[in-house]
């Protein structure tokens, strides 16, 4: 026989007393939870709809067994199912809800539902607004006079107060002033800033600086600069190398907090590789200490457009990064390695064969010159001697010096012409026949065969001896003197080799011959003698190059380790934009577009620092 079940609800009066409701059940099962057609119905939002179900076992047992995976309270623990003997008076929580089990009068099993205190509540912040420190319905009435405060009463007070201030609403956006050499952008955001909530891209950069052979595109870009209120010209930039290898060479950031800031620069449309990534705007300069303080930069805290990635940032580990490189690692300045320059070592028909040789190696050059410097600069040998008879009239008057036949032009100098550089002493003139003194033209070889050709043809044809050049080109003859012969296979058996003298030897570097202290002016400045021992040179093969050992004795030096002290940043010889040069200011170009020396400012022109672009 079924047990049955009893069940017994209790509901207590708020004025006292309880109101006690009995039920039986037969069938002894009955369903507990918050629906209503629940047999032991517990509206609390604690209990789920259909929560448990009990079941009488027979001899005053019980089980209760959760159905939805939620547990129930049982002496205070959770369980999920659980026997029970009714005769213990054992109690088990539902939420708000104790059932207390015990035996009736027929071995029946009496279930006793009461509902605890809402003082005792297990949740009252989740189900109540009752709240145990800070009741909702206060915090919700502070938070909404705080709303109307901030947001109301505060933006009135205050238009109020400041009614005669200016306020620009764009300055929030903007990190800082810009630089000197964009500050006639100020009021144009979009000449950089092209796409709302965008970072800066690189065609807005290259608008203004995109480089070309074209003169027309330096003039449309000149012209649009100085359209917008540009006081100077732009600088024409190219990429340092190939986009993919910089991509590659780019160290990744030193820091942690670097690293996590480029993985949110790139989720955010903020890539590391454009302009803006290494050419900062809106900031200002900090301060630097390797530069002296007397130099004319920008001061810090002053605007500047601060470059972030330096020289040895890519230089240092280089290799590592990109191996098929075949630039040496250059850390820092004191392990800059040795000058490799570009030699010529022999010619391909006439044109020359070069080839990069470290000055450690003491390459020798094949220029197709017979030449010896010695000679020439001895202040006691025939050379000097000659000069004095030559006189001052003649541009000479003393022993020659370097300046006798290098002749500067701006940071370079003019190439060699032998008409103008040697032929005071090496004269082509030769008698034709008598009384007839005649002058071959140099470098013109159809010239030298036309006059020879008409001093020794017979008046009834044309003809030429073959003799009489190869006399020219002997031992002792004409052309001797000077030029390299080599064994040739044509009706002369020699010919003349090339000559090819380079007026730059280090691509990659640019050397200024015009700076005051490369020129010998000021105290401590170096002599042609200091960087090129020419005065010892016997050979026109020697190659007059010292090495990156000359260059420190006043580059990365101190004023008080000598007079001539100079900086040791990378980009006193190297450009990145324009490889192979200095960086050159548009204060330069101005200069140069005007047709005036670079550093010499005309009257009415504002004083442009080396920010200029």
């Amino acid at each position: 026989m079924t047990q049955a079940i009893t069940l017994r609800l209790i509901t207590r009066q708020a004025g006292g007393g309880e109101i006690v409701r009995t039920r039986r059940i037969d069938t002894g099962e009955a369903l507990i939870g918050r629906a209503p057609g629940c047999d032991i119905h517990l509206p609390d939002l604690a209990v789920d709809m259909e929560h448990a179900l009990l079941r009488a076992l027979g001899q005053g047992r019980v089980s209760i067994e959760s159905l939805t995976g939620e547990p129930f309270q049982v002496g205070g623990k959770p369980a999920l199912r659980v026997e029970l003997d009714a005769a213990n008076a054992q109690v088990v929580s539902f939420g708000a809800y104790e059932l207390v089990f015990s035996l009736g009068a027929e071995d029946d099993v009496v279930v006793t539902v009461l509902r605890r205190e809402d003082d005792y509540h297990p949740t009252p912040s989740l189900f109540s607004l009752k709240a145990s420190v800070f009741g909702r319905r206060r915090m919700a009435w502070t938070l909404g006079l705080a709303i109307l405060a901030l947001c109301l009463i505060l933006p009135i007070a205050g238009a109020a107060w400041f009614r005669n201030s200016h306020i620009h609403p764009d300055q929030q956006w903007s990190t800082g002033p810009l630089s000197k050499a964009h500050a006639f952008l100020d009021k144009d955001c979009q000449a950089c800033h092209q796409k709302a909530f965008v970072a800066v891209r690189d065609t807005a950069c290259l608008s203004c600086h995109q480089s070309g052979r074209d003169p027309a595109i330096q003039a449309a870009s000149d012209a649009r600069v100085t359209g917008l209120g540009s006081p100077f010209l732009p600088l024409l930039m190219s990429d340092h190398a190939a986009h993919a290898k910089l991509i590659r060479a780019m160290p990744p950031p030193p820091t942690i907090t670097g690293k996590v800031a480029g993985v949110f620069q790139m989720a955010l449309d903020h890539p590391r590789d454009r302009c803006a990534s290494c050419h900062r705007e809106h900031t200002t300069a900090p301060p630097d200490p390797n530069v002296p303080k007397t130099a004319d930069v920008v001061r810090p805290g002053k605007p500047a457009l601060i470059v972030v990635t330096d020289c040895a940032g890519c230089h240092s580990r280089l290799k590592m990064r990109l191996p098929s490189t075949g630039l040496i690692d250059t850390p820092d300045w004191n392990r800059h390695p040795d000058f490799r320059p570009l030699v010529t070592v022999g010619f391909d028909g006439p044109q020359p064969r070069l080839q990069r040789i470290s000055v450690t190696q003491h390459p020798l050059e094949a220029n197709g010159l017979t030449f010896s410097h010695r000679v020439h600069m001895s202040a006691t040998g025939g050379v000097a001697r000659q000069g004095e008879v030559l006189g001052a009239a003649k541009g000479y008057g003393a022993a020659l010096t370097c300046q006798s036949c290098h002749r500067p032009d701006g940071g370079g100098f003019k190439p060699i012409e032998m008409e103008r550089d040697c032929g005071a002493c090496h004269s082509l003139a030769f008698a034709g026949g008598p009384g007839n003194l005649q002058t071959l033209r140099h470098h013109d070889m159809r010239n030298i065969l036309g006059v020879l050709r008409g001093s020794l043809t017979p008046a009834n044809g044309p003809h030429v001896d073959p003799a009489v050049l190869r006399r020219a080109m002997a031992p002792g003859g004409l052309c001797v003197d000077c030029h390299t012969i080599r064994p040739s296979g044509g009706p002369f058996g020699a010919e003349i080799s090339p000559v090819h003298l380079a007026d730059r030897v280090l691509p990659w570097g640019d050397f200024n011959h015009g700076v005051a202290a490369h020129a010998g002016v000021g105290a401590g400045a170096a002599a042609c003698a200091d960087c090129h021992k020419a005065a010892a040179s016997d050979r026109t093969q020697d190659f007059l190059i010292e090495g990156v050992a000359t260059c420190r004795a006043c580059h990365g030096k101190t004023e008080h380790e000598t007079p001539a002290f100079a900086g040791a940043q990378c980009s006193e010889c190297h450009s990145f934009h324009q490889p192979g040069e200095a960086p050159r200011t548009g204060q330069d170009r101005l200069f140069t577009a005007l047709g005036l020396p670079a550093g010499e400012k005309p009257r009415g022109l504002p004083t442009l620092g080396p920010q200029a672009p």
